[in-house]
């Protein structure tokens, strides 16, 4: 459940479950109608009656690009319904960019804390990601097209030393090694 003191300054906009209940929602004053796909922008404690929060928070109810409906929480007051969707909608870019990162560039665990040791980190990961895409997007239009693979393939067999002799061929033909 939610719980949030005002004197953090702790500011968020999360995605509710579905089955939240607004308990005495308020609808908030408008002096426009809604723009886009949002529905309601009320104020209203959370949960039922045993778990009920202690602050009222801002719910801003939408609708996402296919048309199912999409409840937001915040504790921000000021900006508009549409600017707090605009927040939610990049903090979700965030999101799918760290699950980018943690399917493609096979960092399961950080070696560091400090901001130095996690972008050094992140950075050699992307470097090696970049450099084996460049070789395998050059690879796979020069190989046989029975030697073509996906790039998921490509990493695993390059990773286990164990590429078809095409591409072994292809790399001692075409990559400069020192």
């Amino acid at each position: 459940m939610l719980t949030w003191k005002q004197d953090e300054r702790q500011y968020f906009v999360i995605r509710l479950r579905d089955n939240t209940i607004l308990h005495q929602p308020i609808p908030r004053e408008r002096k426009r109608p809604f723009k886009g796909t949002i529905e309601q922008d009320v104020t209203c404690q959370l949960g039922s009656k045993a778990t009920l929060t202690q602050h009222r928070f801002r719910v801003v109810k939408l609708k996402d690009p296919a048309g199912r409906p999409v409840v937001l929480a915040t504790n921000l007051h000021k900006p508009s319904a549409e600017r707090i969707a605009e927040i939610y909608r990049q903090r979700w870019q965030v999101e799918v960019f760290f699950r980018w990162i943690k399917q493609h560039l096979n960092v399961p665990k950080l070696f560091g804390t400090t901001p130095n040791a996690v972008y050094g980190q992140l950075y050699s990961a992307l470097v090696v990601y970049v450099l084996l895409q460049f070789l395998y997007v050059q690879g796979n239009q020069l190989v046989h097209p029975s030697a073509r693979i996906s790039f998921a393939d490509f990493a695993r067999l390059m990773n286990e030393a164990n590429l078809p002799i095409e591409w072994i061929v292809y790399l001692a033909n075409h990559v400069a090694f020192p």
